[in-house]
């Protein structure tokens, strides 16, 4: 591995959002009413939910915040408790569109309750390995890449929220080869 970092998502791409929403198979609705108990309001983002209730997100700063009327579990049922569901879906959307951006392939699987999602360079063959949790931390791995020219997705770790931590690997620290250069070992 070249390089360990954890990361707190933070739900800022409308984008995103919606792939994520639609994933899930509910509607996402701009500038729409959120139903509560007691009416319904107007939020920035909705996601229409079965039910009763919907769930709000309100743009602050940059950042959205999420609202919602938990009675009865309702909401919850649907995109997890303190929307947990939704922002690991969301996280594994925004590395997928932020791995597009770099133009790497992706592959996701299940593992448990996490949604892991494989980045593969193709020109170097290296990886970064993104596991979203449920409730929005992430952990990303990278392997396969030489010296630190892993440092080059730092924009897409970035891109997924808030870095917790960030532990380089011996692998990170071993010589870029030159272009053209062989090895020769004795034994």
């Amino acid at each position: 591995m070249s390089h360990f970092s954890k990361i707190s998502a933070k739900i800022c791409d409308g984008e995103a959002l919606e792939a994520a929403a639609t994933k899930m198979g509910f509607p996402l609705v701009p500038g729409g009413k959120c139903r509560y108990y007691y009416g319904a309001k107007k939020a920035d983002l909705v996601i229409r939910l079965p039910g009763k209730y919907d769930l709000a997100l309100n743009r602050e700063g940059d950042a959205y915040s999420v609202q919602a009327d938990l009675y009865n579990g309702q909401v919850e049922q649907y995109v997890g408790k303190n929307a947990g569901l939704l922002t690991q879906r969301y996280a594994a959307e925004k590395a997928r569109i932020e791995a597009f951006k770099h133009s790497l392939a992706v592959t996701e699987e299940n593992e448990g309750s996490n949604i892991v999602l494989t980045l593969i360079d193709t020109d170097t063959g290296g990886q970064i390995k993104v596991v979203c949790h449920v409730g929005g931390d992430i952990e990303v791995k990278t392997s396969g890449f030489p010296g630190q020219s892993c440092m080059k997705f730092q924009d897409l770790e970035s891109a997924l929220g808030a870095r917790e931590s960030f532990s380089p690997t011996m692998e990170m620290y071993e010589e870029e080869p030159m272009i053209g250069e062989e090895h020769i070992y004795n034994m």
